[in-house]
């Protein structure tokens, strides 16, 4: 599963690089390798080399250095038809990729949009409206989309919770409970600990912490996942600012 905006757009970059490296296999019928291919008999019927019935005398004729049929279609060799169904497999391949593309791009589009809204919100927050701000992502399947947590704050030393805002996890709480199908991962980041294994140990039991505030207030367990971020190097910035987020999953 893809997890990140910098996941999605590698995802998008190799589906465009695939779309271009894509060949097409020539189609366009030789003039010398087609009479090759074929021969008119004694009777005027137009055989192939291995002496089977192509066309029957009267329905073909050479036209332009070239056998075509009644209907003015250049007869075709068998290569020639199997790079036709080749190449039409390709082109429709190229427009489901193109179509995924397309879709991942707005997915990722929405869920920044929904981001900087819910940073927008949470300057200023109640329950309530907590609760309806996720029940609106939850509903609209904003997957991908980030709420950030700025109010939990903890034991430097420690997973333990110094501090919260109460607003966040009981709205949280209440618009999981009031969306049971809806699932979210916690992610928490920091560098209190003194190498990068400590770090992410801390940040996973932090999440866990987390977690189990949100359980305790009766959301089903399977419908959250705790994740430690430790301190990658591109996250260097929340790792520092010891960033606690919630990322919706479905």
């Amino acid at each position: 599963m893809i997890k990140s905006t910098k996941q999605l757009l590698l995802f998008i970059a190799m589906i465009f690089m695939t779309v271009s490296i894509s060949t097409s296999c020539k189609t366009d019928v030789d003039m010398k390798k087609q009479q090759k291919a074929f021969y008119v008999d004694a009777n005027g019927n137009l055989l192939n080399k291995k002496h089977q019935l192509v066309k029957k005398k009267g329905e073909f004729k050479l036209e332009g250095g070239y056998y075509i049929d009644n209907n003015g279609e250049t007869i075709k060799r068998n290569i020639d038809k199997t790079k036709d169904k080749i190449n039409k497999t390709v082109d429709n391949t190229k427009g489901k990729m193109k179509d995924a593309a397309a879709d991942t791009k707005n997915k990722i589009k929405n869920a920044a949009s929904n981001s900087k809204k819910a940073v927008t919100l949470a300057a200023n927050r109640t329950t309530e409206s907590v609760k309806a701000n996720f029940n609106e992502l939850f509903n609209t399947k904003a997957v991908g989309t980030i709420y950030p947590l700025t109010e939990i704050k903890f034991d430097p030393k420690s997973h333990r919770i110094t501090d919260f805002k109460k607003e966040d996890v009981e709205g949280m709480a209440a618009a999981l409970k009031d969306n049971p199908g809806s699932r979210i991962q916690v992610q928490v980041y920091t560098a209190d600990a003194k190498t990068r294994a400590e770090n992410k140990k801390v940040s996973a039991l932090r999440a866990d912490v987390v977690k189990n505030m949100l359980v305790a207030l009766g959301v089903k367990e399977d419908q959250i996942s705790g994740k430690g971020m430790g301190l990658p190097t591109e996250d260097a910035a929340k790792a520092v600012a010891n960033t606690v987020e919630v990322v919706v999953e479905k």
